[in-house]
């Protein structure tokens, strides 16, 4: 048991200083800055040839943010893909590898932890789980916001997409004008369906590579719209001021059922927190007392029962509050 905490402690610490190492050199370096800083403005000042330097400079990003040895070993993982598109998905610039890394370094910190405290071999396994899942939970919860932003700006964009159809311009210069006028997500993701539809892709092909990259039932309203009207002629500007609308009643409706569910989210949220905070706050305050529960077999019986139980009761309240509209 000993020498399977030494090779874990020494593992973590390789793979921290790892970590902190290509952190500083990727993000943190002032030569890094700098040379991104001149990128910037150079891509700026040359007007006509900025897709290409804007081109060179994901390349350089790519070619300088992975982690070279890592990179073979994931080539070879074909499940890793979905793990990427949550990364593009969250609008994180962080290399697949470099998102291993940190999963990794997570672990192993968390896990050397739960050693230190003495917590037993069961809580040291909790705890590395927890840490490599700590940030794939936040690039889901990124990507879950943005998501929810982008919903949120999809009303008052279809309304500029319809102006600008009512004014005589063409679907791609509303989707366009879209992409300048807008902050992120929408106006960048708009931004790219319009450069994919100007290097020649189909406007029915570009909207469903945006629909991927989104996850919005609205937006794939849109879409099938979209695509609809195409095939057998009418109003688009219609349609999508049609849309835009049924978009905001959505919204009021699902307003009202928030207000109403709120209480029983509010009480899964007590009922799921009350132990964890009652477990750790006798922890600190009365460790021999606790000592039992992590060290005995017995007591940890008593801690996995008590962890399925609260994940089952946490599933059951969300799916009694979780009213789809």
């Amino acid at each position: 048991m000993t020498i399977f905490i030494s090779i874990g402690i020494f593992v973590s610490i390789i793979l921290l200083i790892e970590g902190g190492f290509h952190t500083y050199h990727t993000y943190i370096s002032p030569r890094t800055k700098k040379i991104k800083r001149r990128l910037r403005h150079s891509g700026k000042s040359q007007g006509a040839g900025h897709e290409q330097v804007q081109e060179a400079n994901i390349i350089r990003q790519r070619a300088t943010g992975n982690v070279e040895w890592l990179n073979l070993l994931l080539s070879k993982v074909t499940s890793l893909s979905s793990v990427e598109m949550i990364l593009i998905q969250a609008n994180s610039h962080m290399p697949l590898s470099v998102f291993v890394l940190i999963s990794f370094v997570s672990a192993a910190f968390l896990a050397v932890a739960a050693v230190l405290y003495n917590l037993g071999f069961l809580a040291m396994l909790g705890c590395g789980v927890v840490g490599l899942s700590l940030p794939y939970g936040y690039m889901r919860w990124k990507r879950k916001n943005r998501f929810h932003v982008f919903q949120q700006q999809l009303p008052d964009a279809l309304d500029l997409m319809a102006r600008a159809l009512r004014a005589g311009h063409a679907f791609s210069v509303g989707m366009k004008m879209v992409g300048d006028e807008f902050p992120d997500p929408i106006g960048p993701e708009m931004g790219r369906a319009v450069e994919e539809i100007s290097y020649g892709i189909e406007i029915p092909e570009a909207l469903k590579s945006l629909s991927r990259r989104i996850e919005c039932v609205d937006l794939k309203f849109f879409v099938t719209a979209l695509i609809v009207q195409r095939e057998t002629g009418g109003n688009l500007a219609e349609i999508i001021e049609a849309i835009s609308r049924l978009i905001r009643l959505r919204f009021e409706l699902l307003g009202r059922v928030q207000a109403l569910s709120a209480e029983g989210k509010w009480s899964a949220i007590v009922l799921m927190a009350l132990p964890i905070v009652l477990l750790f706050g006798l922890s600190w305050i009365n460790p021999d007392y606790m000592a039992p529960l992590y060290n005995d077999s017995a007591g940890q019986m008593m801690l996995g029962v008590a962890l399925v139980w609260m994940t089952i009761g946490g599933i059951v309240i969300k799916r009694m509050i979780n009213i789809k509209t």
